[in-house]
């Protein structure tokens, strides 16, 4: 169909939550475009002030199975609940240690 589906969650602070979601939903984050080391690299090579390096990131799902998920600084801080929001499902059907592994879960 050639439409790829993508969640965007406005934040405060995108480095630090994509951190968060790509180990719990097991995804990695986006690598830098070819050629760069890192993202700090390309986005000082593009000319982009330092104060918007952290001002968007995503996860990758690396199978592609999953959409990616983006993260994007918005200045307004959160005011009201929000109206979409991602559900994790552990181990659907399993109960007590068994979902986790652990002997804590229950």
């Amino acid at each position: 169909m050639g439409v790829e589906v993508q969640v965007t969650f406005d934040c405060a602070d995108p480095g630090a939550l994509v951190e968060f979601w790509a180990y719990a939903v097991g995804g990695t984050v986006q690598p830098p475009p070819d050629g760069f080391a890192s993202w700090a690299e390309a986005l000082t090579a593009w000319g982009v002030p330092i104060s918007e390096h952290n001002s968007r990131s995503a996860v990758i799902d690396p199978g592609g199975v999953t959409p990616r998920l983006f993260f994007q600084r918005v200045p307004e801080p959160k005011t009201a609940k929000n109206r979409v929001h991602l559900d994790l499902r552990a181990a659907p059907g399993l109960t007590g240690a068994s979902r986790t592994g652990s002997a804590w879960a229950t």
